[in-house]
């Protein structure tokens, strides 16, 4: 019984230590890192991050991380070698500011994957939502919802402080 018990034991900590997501940010000396379809230089690259970017991760013992886009695990996108993520602490960065979503014209603003309007839209922010944002160009805002995960892309001329 005590065997079994062990046995058990051994295999939820595996699983659990398997199962931790966190957050991060991109580190990369290259300025950006490759997502792959499986953890190794050898399979194909479906999505590219620039440093700085922001993502959910799983890491794994072979070295790599499973990416995701969101904390939902369905979300599940490729591999990035851990050594390109730092894991973000629950404390905001000193050029994170607060602001709400604003737009004269529609009651929602686009969330978009990339800084661009080329970019696919991700989700959708209705007006007088609060966010934390970082400008990430002149045009452009990296968007958090209020418990720090990263949205998405939203033109800095939809949020008002």
């Amino acid at each position: 019984m005590k065997r079994i018990i062990f046995t058990l034991l051994v295999m939820l900590s595996a699983i659990s230590i398997n199962a931790q997501q966190f957050y991060g940010r991109v580190i990369s000396s290259d300025g950006f890192a490759n997502i792959r379809k499986g953890p190794g230089t050898k399979y194909a690259i479906v999505k590219t991050y620039k440093s700085e970017d922001y993502l959910y991760y799983t890491p794994e013992k072979s070295g790599w991380s499973k990416v995701y886009t969101s904390k939902d695990k369905s979300s599940y996108m490729g591999y990035i070698y851990t050594k390109l993520i730092a894991k973000v602490e629950d404390v905001l960065p000193d050029n994170m500011e607060t602001g709400i979503i604003t737009d004269p014209v529609d009651n929602y603003v686009n969330v978009r994957r990339g800084p661009s309007t080329k970019d696919a839209i991700s989700s959708r922010l209705d007006l007088g939502t609060e966010v934390y944002f970082i400008k990430y160009n002149a045009n452009w805002a990296k968007v958090f919802n209020m418990d720090r995960e990263f949205l998405g892309y939203v033109s800095l001329s939809r949020i008002s402080k």
